[in-house]
């Protein structure tokens, strides 16, 4: 895998970006207290360090393009040289102790060269071998292994751009360069002769039940219109993931199948009716080389209960079985559009300036990091499954036109494009493949840690209907059903129904409207808002006697609240902190001493220590309880001689 820029990409065998901890001391006295975070930019010190003056002239680069590369400092120069004011080696302590401490022993070198070259140096003009398109870094004990990439910018008009050849980003997603590029990419991936292993879904596949119909590839007048398929009708396909946003006026509503315009949209559909985001994909499919694309609006009635639900439930199929989804990442409302949105050229957070011949000052921009996109799509509950389970992706991002699969990491389509930090939310592929090998532990751990992960992802993005909280994610959950062979009851697995009981929610003294018309309080699909999972439960103590969709009974030890000395417990959620507020507990005639905790089981902390973890619950009457918080405890003697008993779990309440 290619190396990355100066923080690392998680890799594709691991499902999770793990960074280790330094104390502060090591951060203070190696990484010259500099800080990384954030995007502002920050004018670092003036380059006056002679070696990596030497780096940046034409007789450095000749060293960069060779085999040899330019051999640079050993740790203790380079602490030396940045502690004296040089931003470049101040920058380069940064990014390898960040990533690779104990990989840098003091008195070994660092050996860069230079990175991205277009194409071999040696069939270039004199000119361009002379171009720098960034600093690749490797270590004097295994000089042919890279470490980190920092990449380089700079302004076309300023001196120091003649040696530093990449210039600030400008926004080119819809171009036919960037097209073709996508095109190829595609045409990899599902080569009948060695694709892809893990992107083989999305075969030719029988068409979802309605489609858009854009036209022949070739065709140089295309129409579109609806078109409704047989069960056995064969065919490439392609989905559009976006944003819906707001309606911008009562007069602008936007066209969408109704049981009332079904045979008028299936005899033709005018380009200009439709939203702009909608015709942006129209466009990318037709430039793509596909006839056929799936876009919810159009595809599913509208006003029609029972067609919502069916198709709902088709939504993993439909997203699986697609060739590519078209992500309209940059766009909050379809009205916007994706292709033509103006945005300032992109220029890495840090300047380093850098004295020239001549008494002149050239200034580099510095890259700290794999560009992480903000895309308003990301922000979507709906697009998570979407963006899960669809094998491949063409994003339109701020920038760049970017590639995605099953076997890809995330990527420009181009290769001269950014680095890109590769999301944890798409790196579980292979929750989707049973053959797969497991990237740690067995597979029940790995896929219960994944599924606590897509809780987190999910619940952090926003739902314009809070109703839709079970909907939103009901393709992630059907797929899983049938791969895992297990049920999922109100967003919780059976066979880890102890361990998944476990949630709360982050933001500590945030109240979050709770709907147990939507779920049973025991379900995070009850809470309006982000849930968070600390990991799992070692032993649990709590036994299931009966799980169903209407009955949940636990056998399980209990004491009341104010029974317990506060010292022993730290509850996660007390006071304002409660999923229900005290005000409410005090409409139900209650109060916090009516509360009681519920012994879930215990985590282990470090070799020899156990913490507890449990519910707060409150007897609504009738026999049955309703979850309200969380609880840790510290001196698990407090469950000491306690019987286990049965209580039983209120159900959803009945619209």
């Amino acid at each position: 895998m290619e190396s990355t820029t100066l923080s690392l990409r998680p890799a594709t065998t691991a499902p999770v970006r793990q960074k280790r901890q330094r104390s502060e001391s090591d951060s203070s006295t190696d990484q010259g207290n500099e800080s990384q975070s954030g995007r502002s930019r920050r004018r670092l010190d003036n380059l006056s360090c002679r070696i990596c003056a030497l780096m940046l002239s034409h007789e450095g680069l000749k060293s960069l393009n060779s085999s040899d590369g330019f051999w640079h400092r050993n740790r203790t120069d380079c602490k030396a040289s940045a502690d004296a004011g040089c931003g470049l080696c101040k920058l380069i302590l940064f990014a390898v102790c960040s990533e690779h401490d104990e990989d840098w022993v003091y008195e070994q070198r660092l050996i860069f060269r230079n990175y991205r070259l277009p194409r071999s140096v040696s069939t270039l003009p004199n000119s361009q071998q002379m171009g720098l398109y960034g600093l690749q870094c490797s270590i004097e004990s295994e000089p042919t292994k890279p470490i980190i990439t920092i990449q380089l910018f700079a302004k076309k008009d300023d001196p120091i751009a003649e040696i530093v050849r990449q210039r600030p980003l400008r926004r080119n997603v819809g171009s036919s360069k960037a097209f073709a590029a996508a095109r190829a990419l595609i045409k990899n991936c599902i080569n009948p002769k060695n694709p892809h292993k893990h992107c083989q879904y999305s075969r030719d596949t029988v068409l979802p039940l309605r489609v858009l119909d854009v036209g022949q590839p070739g065709d140089p007048h295309p129409t579109v219109k609806l078109r409704i398929n047989d069960m056995d009708t064969r065919a490439k396909y392609l989905a559009l993931s976006y944003c819906w946003g707001k309606q911008l006026g009562p007069s602008a509503r936007p066209l969408q199948l109704r049981r009332d315009n079904l045979n008028q949209l299936v005899a033709g559909i005018k380009l200009e009716s439709l939203q702009q985001s909608i015709q942006d994909a129209i466009f990318a499919t037709r430039k793509l080389g596909f006839r056929y694309l799936w876009v919810d609006a159009l595809c599913i009635i509208q006003d029609c209960v029972k067609d919502k639900e069916t198709e709902i439930s088709r939504m993993a199929s439909i997203y699986k079985n697609a060739t590519v989804t078209i992500a309209a990442s940059t766009s909050e409302n379809a009205a916007h559009g994706f292709l033509t949105q103006k945005k300032h050229p992109y220029c890495p957070d840090y300047e380093v300036r850098i004295p020239m011949e001549n008494n002149v000052t050239g200034t580099m921009y510095l890259s700290t990091g794999p560009y992480e996109p903000d895309h308003p799509l990301d922000k979507r509950g709906w697009t998570l499954q979407e963006f899960m389970l669809s094998s491949r992706m063409l994003i339109f991002s701020d920038y760049e036109l970017l590639w995605q699969c099953k076997e890809v990491d995330l990527r420009s389509v181009s290769t001269r494009g950014l680095e890109y930090l590769q999301l944890l939310e798409s790196l579980p592929w292979i929750v989707f493949d049973n053959g797969a090998e497991p990237f740690y532990g067995s597979h029940e751990a790995e896929k219960l840690y994944i599924w606590m992960t897509i809780v987190r992802q999910y619940t952090g993005r926003e739902l314009t209907n809070t109703d839709d909280k079970l909907n939103a994610v009901m393709g992630i959950t059907s797929e899983l059903e049938t791969l895992w062979r297990d049920i999922n009851i109100y967003g919780l697995w059976k066979k880890w129904f102890i361990d998944l009981l476990a949630w709360h929610k982050p933001d500590i003294g945030r109240e979050e409207r709770r709907n147990l018309k939507r779920a049973p309080s025991w379900s995070w699909a009850s809470l309006d808002g982000a849930v968070v999972y600390e990991g799992p439960i070692t032993s649990e103590d709590a036994v299931v006697k009966s799980l169903t969709m209407q009955t949940v009974v636990l056998i399980c030890r209990m004491l009341k609240v104010n029974e317990v000395k506060q010292d022993k417990v730290n509850t996660i959620v007390e006071g304002t902190d409660l999923e229900v507020p005290e005000a409410e507990l005090q409409e139900m005639g209650l109060s916090f001493d009516d509360v009681e905790y519920l012994l879930l089981g215990t985590v282990k902390i470090g070799a020899d220590t156990e913490k507890g973890k449990g519910l707060l619950v409150i007897d609504v009457g009738g026999g049955f309880y309703r979850r309200i918080g969380l609880a840790n405890f510290e001196d698990m003697g407090i469950w000491e001689g306690v019987n286990r008993r049965d209580i039983t779990f209120e159900a959803k309440i009945s619209n």
